[in-house]
Order: C-alpha cells, then sequence, then structure tokens
C-alpha cells in the first residue's frame, strides 16, 4: 500500500484490536462495539480501491485525509476509554490507604458506562459517514485476507531474473569464475564467500559467476538456494533436490528420506551450489549441514559458494576463498544513477548540467549500489535541473538524518506509535525484530558503530532516508498536522494548536508545558536542562514510551504510578538513586532501563508484563527478595542479579524460576565480595539454573569450592531425573573473583558456539582444560595458582582473534602452536615474572601469513625467547609492539630483523627492560614510514662493543620514521654522550623525552618541540 493508506490500515486494525479488548466486553458496550467493527470493517475494503486512485481522484484524496483525521481521533477516544479501566484496576491493587491513594489524581473525563456509550455511538456515526462517502465516490469494496505481517524478512533471490544495471564489478567476475573452475580436485568440495555489506551486489555478483559459461562447463549441475535469515537444514535440503530433479511437490520432513533423495539425485554428478543470503551463526548447524552434504556427495573436486554480509558466518563456513566487496567508485555511482534515471538505459542522453549534478549526488551514495539505486529512481521523476539541484543541495526533505539508534530502541518508539501488532504466537517485540530485519537486510538501515560488541547503533542511509522523507510529504498537504517532531536547543516554542496532534516528541528545551501534547504516545527529553521531570507529563495518559536516559534527572516522581498506559521507561541515570513505590502500578510496563546504582522499588515482581529489567539486587525484607523475579515470566535479554549473598538455599534461589526464563539471553549472577558471610554458596548457585537458550553467562564472587553439576557439565536439567540438556548456545562465559574454586567447569563436552571466555581472578584454579574448538577471544588474568595450560588449546582454537595471559605469576610455559594462530590480532602477555618458554615446534617460518595488530609482553622476567615465527608473518600487518622488562630474552636482535624487514603500519614500538638492543645484521632501509610513538632503552647490558651496533640500530629507525614519528623517548647509559643525528631530520617530532643522557645541548633543528624532558 502507499504510505498513506498503509498508516490508515494500521490505525484502523489497532481500533478493531481495542474494540476487542476485555474492557468493552466487560461495560456492556459490545452491542456498540460489534457495530463499530463492522463499519471499521467495511472502511478496510475499501482502502484498496481508494489507493490506486488517490493519484488522479482528488476526491479521493481528500476522502483519505479526511479518513485519517477522523481515525486517529478515535483511536485516542478509545484509548482514554482504555485508560480508565486500566485506573479503575489499579485502584483495586492499592490497598486503598489514604496515603497510597494520595499519589494519585482525580480522573474526571468521560468515565462513567454511559459516557462511554455515547462516545463510541458518535465515533459510529462518523465511520458510517465515511462509508457512505466511499459509496459515493465509487469506491469498490474489496475483501482481502490480512496478510501475515512480515512473515519473510527478504525477498527470494533466483539465478535466473536479469539485473539489468550490473557496473563496476567486471573485474571481480574473471578473478572469481578463475578460482571456482580450477579448485582442488583431491577433496569432495571446496568453499568460497562472497562478504560485503547490504546492497553492495553480492547476489548480482554470483549470478553473474554462475551463469558464466566456463562455470556451466564445469559443472555438471548448477543449483542455487536462497536461505535468508532462517537456517534449517531440512528446507535447504528440500530447496537443492527440487532444483536436481524438478520436482516441487511434498515438501519431505524426514532427515534420512529427503538426504537419500539428494545422494540419489546427486550420483555421479559434480555441482556448483550457491548458498545466497547466508545469516547463520550457529557453528552445529553449519557444521551437521556441510556433514550432510558431504555424505550425499559422490565425486570430487565441488564447489559451494556462500554470500554473506557477516565476517564470522564466512569464518564458520572455513573457505578456501573469502571474497570482499568494496564499494563502488563515485564515478560507477553515477553511471547505476544516470541508468536508473533514464529507465535502465545507460547510454541515455543527460545533459552537461544535469550529469554534473548527478556526479556530485553520487559522491553521497558512499560506494553503495543500493543507494545509487534509490536516488536513481527518484530522479527519474525528477525533470527540472531546479529539482535536480534541490535534491543536491538540500536532499529529498528538509528533515535531518543519521540520527543513531539501538535496535530496541526503535522498536519501542514503533510499539508506542501502535504500528506493531501482535499476533497469537508473537508478540509486539518480535514483530518489530521481524520489520527491522527487513529494513537492515535490504540496507535501508546500517550498521554504524559497534559498542565493544555490546551495542551497536543504526542509522538510516541520508539518500534513504530523503526518499522516506519525500514519501511522507507527498502524503500531505498544508492542512494536514505534523504528528511527528524533533526539536533541537534552538528550536521555537510549539503552538498549542500544534502541540495537540503530536503523537511522538523529542525535545532538547525544558520549559515546555506538556498539558497541551493531549495525544503524545513516545517522549524523549534530552540535555542539561532537565534537571526533574516536568509535573505536566502527569497529564500524558497516551504516553507509551518515556526516554529520559539523556537528561539530568534525579529522581522521578510519585505520580509516575498513573501514567498506567506506559511500556518503555528509559532512565538510565547515574544520579537517580531510586524508585519510588508507585512503579509497581505501570501494570503495561514491558521495558525498564536503568543505571545500575538506581534502587528498585519493593514487588518489583508485579511489573507481570516486563520483559527487560537489566539490574536486580537482592534484598533483605520481604518486597526485594528474589522472589520477586519469579512472577516476572517474560523476561529477555540481559540480567545482572546482584548481592545473591542474601539468598540462603537452593529452595529460595529456584523462586526466581530463571530456568523457565527461556527468553534470557545474557545472565550475570554475582555475589558481593565484601559481604563477609558464610553463604551457601554451592546450593544457592545449583538452584539458579538456566535455561539452554542462554548465550552470555557471568559467574561473580561465588565462594564455594566447586561448581554445582550445571556448571561442571555446562548442561542444565528439566526436572530432578529428567536428562542433561548441554549449554551449546552460550557464545560468552566469564568466570570472576571466584577465589576458593579449584577447578574450572566445561570438563564434560566442547561448547561448540563458545567465542569468548574470561577466567579473572580465579585464585586457586591450578590447571584448566578448554574442550572448546572456536574461542575467538581468551583473557586468562589473575590466576596465582595456574601451574600449565592445555596443550592442544592453541591447535583446537585457530580463529582465537584475542589473546591476553596477565599476572599468572606460577605459568612457566605456553603451549605449542602459538604461531599458528593465523586469526590473531590481539595478543598481551603480562607479569608472569615464571614464564620461562613459548613453544615453537614448527622451528621455521610459517607458511600462512598473520593479521596480528598489537603485540604486548611485558614483565615476564625469565622468558627466553619470543618467537621469530609469530613476528615474521604480522610483521606487515602490525600496529603496535611492546616489549618491556624482559631481563632474560635473548633474541632481541633476531625480532629487531624482522621489524626491519617490512613493518609499512607499525604505529607504536616501545622496547624497554630487555637487553641486546641492535639488529643481528645489517640492515640496508627500514620501512617505519607510519611511526608515531618510538620509546627505546638501550641500558639493559649496554658496553663499549655492542655501541656500534646500538647506534646504527637507532639512526637506522630514526631514519625509517622520519617523516611521521610524533612521540620519542630514549634511555642511555649513563655518561654515554652520544645523540643520533637523525633527531634533527624528525619533522614530525613533538614530543622529545631522554634520560641518562648526558648531551650540553641540542641541535638547533628541533627547536620547534611542544615538550622536551630530561631524566
Amino acid at each position: 500500500m502507499d504510505g498513506g493508506a498503509a498508516a490508515i490500515e494500521v490505525l484502523l486494525q489497532n481500533l478493531i484490536n481495542v474494540l476487542k479488548e476485555e474492557y468493552f466486553l466487560r461495560q456492556g458496550l459490545d452491542g456498540d462495539s460489534q457495530q463499530l467493527q463492522t463499519n471499521l470493517g467495511m472502511i478496510q475494503a475499501y482502502l484498496n480501491d481508494a489507493e490506486k486512485k488517490f493519484i488522479t481522484q482528488d476526491a479521493v484524496k481528500f476522502w483519505l485525509r479526511k479518513l485519517e483525521t477522523l481515525a486517529f481521533d478515535a483511536d485516542n477516544v478509545l484509548d482514554e476509554l482504555s485508560y480508565h479501566f486500566l485506573h479503575k484496576k489499579v485502584k483495586k491493587m492499592m490497598k486503598l490507604k489514604h496515603r497510597a491513594a494520595s499519589y494519585f489524581s482525580s480522573f474526571h473525563r468521560c468515565s462513567g458506562r454511559h459516557n462511554m456509550a455515547l462516545a463510541i455511538k458518535k465515533i459510529n456515526t462518523e465511520f458510517e459517514c465515511m462509508n457512505k462517502m466511499a459509496k459515493d465516490l465509487g469506491l469498490q469494496s474489496i475483501l482481502l485476507n490480512a496478510p501475515v505481517a512480515a512473515a519473510e524478512t527478504s525477498i527470494e533471490t533466483d539465478s535466473i531474473s536479469r539485473d539489468p544495471i550490473f557496473i563496476g564489478r567486471d573485474d571481480d567476475v574473471p578473478v572469481l569464475v578463475g578460482m571456482v573452475t580450477h579448485i582442488p580436485q583431491d577433496q569432495s568440495f571446496s568453499i568460497a564467500a562472497l562478504v560485503g555489506m547490504g546492497g553492495m551486489g553480492k547476489t548480482t555478483l554470483a549470478k553473474k559467476v554462475f551463469n558464466h559459461e566456463s562455470v556451466k562447463a564445469r559443472f555438471g549441475s548448477l543449483i542455487w538456494v536462497h536461505v535468508s535469515q532462517t537456517f534449517d537444514a531440512i528446507s535447504l535440503f528440500n530447496k537443492i533436490n527440487s532444483t536436481l530433479t524438478s520436482n516441487t511437490g511434498d515438501r519431505v520432513e524426514i532427515k534420512q528420506v529427503i538426504l537419500e533423495k539428494l545422494q540419489e539425485a546427486l550420483k555421479a554428478k559434480t555441482y556448483l551450489l550457491v548458498l545466497d543470503d547466508v545469516w547463520n551463526e550457529d557453528v552445529l548447524k553449519w557444521k551437521d549441514f556441510m556433514n550432510s552434504m558431504e555424505g550425499v556427495t559422490s565425486t570430487n573436486g565441488n564447489c559451494i559458494i556462500i554470500t554473506t554480509r557477516k565476517e564470522n558466518v564466512a569464518s564458520i563456513a572455513e573457505p578456501f576463498l573469502v571474497h570482499h566487496l568494496k564499494g563502488l567508485s563515485s564515478n560507477d555511482c553515477w553511471s547505476i544513477i544516470k541508468a536508473n534515471a533514464c529507465d535502465g538505459n545507460g547510454n541515455g542522453e543527460i545533459s552537461s548540467r544535469f550529469e554534473n549534478i548527478g556526479r556530485e549526488i553520487a559522491t553521497r551514495c558512499d560506494g553503495l549500489p543500493l543507494a545509487a539505486n534509490v536516488v536513481g529512481g527518484v530522479l527519474r521523476r525528477c525533470k527540472s535541473e531546479q529539482e535536480w539541484c534541490a535534491i543536491k543541495d538540500n536532499g529529498l526533505s528538509d528533515d535531518e538524518g543519521g540520527w543513531e539508534i539501538e535496535k530496541d530502541e526503535l522498536i519501542e518508539l514503533w510499539m508506542g506509535e501502535g504500528f506493531l501488532q501482535p499476533s497469537q504466537r508473537h508478540d509486539m517485540e518480535f514483530m518489530g525484530n521481524r520489520f527491522f530485519n527487513m529494513l537492515l537486510q535490504n540496507s535501508l538501515l546500517q550498521v554504524t558503530r559497534n559498542n565493544f560488541g555490546r551495542r551497536e547503533y543504526f542509522v538510516m542511509h541520508d539518500l534513504v532516508h530523503d526518499l522516506a522523507s519525500s514519501v511522507l510529504s507527498n502524503n500531505a498537504d498544508a492542512n494536514t498536522p505534523a504528528r511527528y517532531m524533533f526539536l533541537k536547543e534552538e528550536s521555537r516554542h510549539i503552538p498549542e494548536q500544534e502541540a495537540k496532534h503530536l503523537r511522538t516528541l523529542l525535545l532538547e528545551t525544558p520549559g515546555t508545558i506538556f498539558s497541551n501534547f493531549k495525544c503524545l504516545r513516545n517522549l524523549i527529553l534530552a540535555g542539561e536542562g532537565f534537571t526533574k521531570l516536568p509535573d505536566s507529563v502527569r497529564d500524558l495518559i497516551h504516553l507509551r514510551n518515556l526516554n529520559i536516559s539523556s537528561t539530568e534527572i534525579k529522581n522521578l516522581p510519585e505520580w509516575i504510578g498513573e501514567l498506567h498506559h506506559l511500556q518503555t521507561l528509559r532512565a538510565d541515570l547515574w544520579r537517580l538513586e531510586k524508585l519510588p513505590s508507585t512503579l509497581k502500578y505501570l501494570i503495561n510496563l514491558r521495558h525498564l532501563y536503568l543505571g545500575w546504582e538506581t534502587k528498585l522499588p519493593a514487588e518489583i515482581g508485579k511489573l507481570a508484563s516486563l520483559q527487560t529489567l537489566e539490574h536486580f539486587k537482592v534484598g533483605e525484607e520481604k518486597g526485594y527478595q528474589i522472589e520477586e523475579l519469579g512472577s516476572l515470566k517474560n523476561l529477555k535479554g540481559s540480567l545482572w542479579i546482584q548481592n545473591l549473598e542474601r539468598v540462603r538455599d537452593k529452595e529460595e534461589a529456584m523462586k526466581a524460576y530463571l530456568l523457565q526464563k527461556s527468553n534470557l539471553s545474557n545472565l550475570r549472577l554475582e555475589w558481593n565480595e565484601d559481604s563477609g558471610t558464610d553463604g551457601n554458596y554451592e546450593s544457592v548457585l545449583e538452584g539458579l539454573q538456566p535455561h539452554a537458550n542462554l548465550k552470555v553467562l557471568g559467574i561473580d564472587g561465588f565462594k564455594g569450592i566447586t561448581f554445582p553439576a550445571w556448571c561442571k557439565k555446562m548442561a542444565v536439567r528439566n526436572g530432578s531425573q529428567g536428562s542433561w540438556v548441554p549449554l551449546d548456545n552460550l557464545i560468552e562465559i566469564s568466570l570472576c573473583n571466584c577465589s576458593e574454586c579449584e577447578e574450572i567447569p566445561m570438563l564434560d563436552h566442547s561448547l561448540p558456539n563458545l567465542k569468548s571466555l574470561y577466567l579473572i581472578n580465579l585464585k586457586k584454579v591450578r590447571s584448566i582444560n578448554i574442550p572448546c574448538k572456536n574461542l575467538k577471544s581468551l583473557v586468562m588474568f589473575g590466576l596465582q595458582s595456574l601451574q600449565y595450560l592445555p596443550e592442544s588449546l592453541f591447535c583446537n582454537n585457530p580463529s582465537l582473534s584475542n589473546l591476553e595471559i596477565v599476572k599468572c605469576p606460577v605459568l612457566s610455559e605456553l603451549p605449542d602452536g602459538l604461531d599458528t594462530l593465523n586469526s590473531l590480532e590481539e595478543l598481551t602477555i603480562r607479569d608472569c615474572p615464571n614464564l620461562k618458554l613459548i613453544k615453537n615446534p614448527s622451528g621455521g617460518p610459517k607458511n600462512n601469513q598473520g593479521i596480528l595488530h598489537e603485540l604486548r609482553i611485558i614483565k615476564c622476567e625469565k622468558l627466553m625467547a619470543l618467537p621469530c615465527q609469530i613476528l615474521e608473518s604480522s610483521a606487515p600487518t602490525i600496529k603496535t609492539l611492546v616489549l618491556e622488562e624482559l631481563r632474560s630474552l635473548k633474541n632481541l636482535p633476531m625480532l629487531i630483523d624482522c621489524l626491519a624487514k617490512s613493518s609499512p603500519r607499525l604505529e607504536e614500538l616501545t622496547i624497554r627492560g630487555v637487553p641486546n638492543f641492535m639488529a643481528s645484521g645489517f640492515i640496508g632501509s627500514w620501512s617505519l614510514g607510519r611511526l608515531k610513538v618510538l620509546c627505546i632503552d638501550v641500558s639493559v647490558e649496554w658496553s663499549m662493543e655492542s655501541s656500534v651496533g646500538i647506534r646504527e640500530t637507532v639512526e637506522g629507525m630514526l631514519q625509517g620514521c622520519a617523516n611521521s614519528l610524533e612521540i620519542l623517548y630514549l634511555k642511555w647509559v649513563e655518561n654515554w654522550e652520544w645523540m643520533p643525528q637523525s633527531i634533527q631530520h624528525l619533522t614530525a617530532l613533538s614530543n622529545l623525552m631522554l634520560e641518562n643522557i648526558g648531551v650540553q645541548e641540542l641541535t638547533q633543528s628541533i627547536q620547534h618541540l611542544t615538550a622536551l624532558s630530561f631524566g
């Protein structure tokens, strides 16, 4: 539907849904409600025809706009009636004590059954008039079955449909065709991955390769399968079989049967299989699928191509080739815009004046083909030079784009507006996720930044934002009231006539009287000027979403409990110490976001609709105990439970009913380290068994000697005698400050999806067994008794990208395989005074190039050698290298040689407290063109004999970074009066620190320094 008709459709469906609620049936209003539902249904039947005639018939346009106004007004009236029902329900919950009742204002609007009946009759009359008007306009009544909203999150792709515009990827095609047609013949199949953001052209490129004549000649069968976000192996097998046999009959549900059919269909055949748009990050699902494919394949030399926008998806597939699609040039974007603007004719003529404007617009596409296609389609209907200039200068609208937002925050705004209606199976949040994924998958939304992997922020591409704004403006006229407003600090006052229609308001200026905003659903306050919640917010009875997280508000008033429609409260404020006791009367509240120090009120368990509660501190008094969590059956996302020392035993812990909370993905259990109590730790933790869907588990401050069975097995049990279900969905585990534990869990089986493991301050753990094989991040900090690591640790985790080993004073060696970690990006080994050996079995250079960016080895006084292979393979990619206090290191000269050969990206180099600072041989030239920070200490084991080599090495380094070095620290031995001549050529140097250098005066060439210090 057109934007206007679609909005009206949503409004009408909302009204019908409201009329079906308990309130209208119990108040003796069912007759009037049924009549209104009938009228609304009749109106819906006219909308489809009205949409078709909207452009050409002004009378129909007028009818739609009048209908929209009426629908909004009716929505407000019915919502007010619904508020009365909630208000009465809350009063029954209250104990009717004088003090408690005084928090609530008297509500004197239309509340009696008689007044409600009159209100509904009035709405009925108005919609009957709209029905009559529709008949008079000749609109056709077309009854349509309501579509299932967002049933699919993407459009099915195929290998046959032609993409008329293929620009900017011509060089990619022969490269990929060459790789695909010359894959190894000694294995069943090889995998290639095309990786790039949505809208970058992965599917189009895959089609070109798929349909290439050389590829058709190489493979006996070509199979194209669109995967999308749901990775269901049975569905994929059925699709593959249907393609091979041209049999589109009934789907086979039994895995054994469909695999037998596939085995027969692929008998003696070679094939190319394209899996388009893969999102699956579940290692088990992927391996199960690939094992099955290998089982049904009878030939060697087959190929599988996957297209995906996620690097992690590609890494799980273990491809022999990963081809990254980069952004297009501005010229290519212009070619796409031109082709679209000329109705697909890339050779169409465009005047030079239009072309100059179009080329400027193309630079805004950021290399994204989808954006170029969108703006080209818009320019197609812009015939004048002025219209093109307007888009170049102002975009398609005057609104400001680029607002970053979290996914959940956006979905909550949709909920507040009533855009999301639950189905019989799925709630509003589920539907919102579906719609969000549709926007993301089609690049209408893009990831703009990732906050350390915890929170992702999204933004709408400028050109897509402009197109959406254009659609909205086309559906409005001068009399259409604004319903969404975003006001910055310098913005104007909002007149009452304008305010009364607003449904969403973002405000950065205090002083507004909100009593005028009678229809407001979403209110976002931001800025230091807000130090208290305005009292007039109390009048916003329709409010669904209140966000004050970006203000300086210090407390919430008791009347907050009157906002009974409120679904989301965002009050993540560090100054907010506690919440009012009336919060429990927000009976529709679904999402509560608070700072971790904010104290919850008693009886939080009364908020039975709550889905988001990120923090819960266990109290000792009734109303604050852990049993409050038991009533919150719908909790989702993250939950951090603190002060578990206040839970007596397993039975009390089980009252939280964590095992039944299947939608919790992140659980952190914390005991107060300073509690001073002898808690029943093992028993309590046993009672806090989570659901098997859990993805992130953190245990902090646990003082038991051993972990309970579910932790040791990393599996949960349904019932006392039920079977164990492994926690195979876990992607992260952190064990912190478990000071009495002598062993860590996970001893029974591998966790196939585990990516991150944090072991922090486990003082008594002597050894660890980590059977995981897909770790990306491993942090071991403060393991004071750790003696050794598993021999297979590094070999079993080839995808490890971050490794930190810190404050492990007993650890004496690292196992084999560190030099084989080709995915390692960050390596830190610090404060391990007894570490002597990093094993290096290969004895020679690595075959594969590493991607190490940061290497820090600090205060490992007994370490004899750092394997050169680690630095050799990663010298081209390393950005930071820090070697400090390694007094026993013998091979520093060889490490320096590795750096000298090729370190084009090195930005920081620190070598202090390490003997033998010099290259082992003559270095012709140093490749240090990006080095900004250089810290050198040559004082350890310095001798006059070695001074010549030291001089040559220092001078070579400084010459190699003459135009980039900004900070230089030099430490000599006392009375060695030598200053490198190359210092005078350091053109970018701003800070120079000298220690033990007895030079009386420095060259005139470094008088430009901003900082200079002597030690």
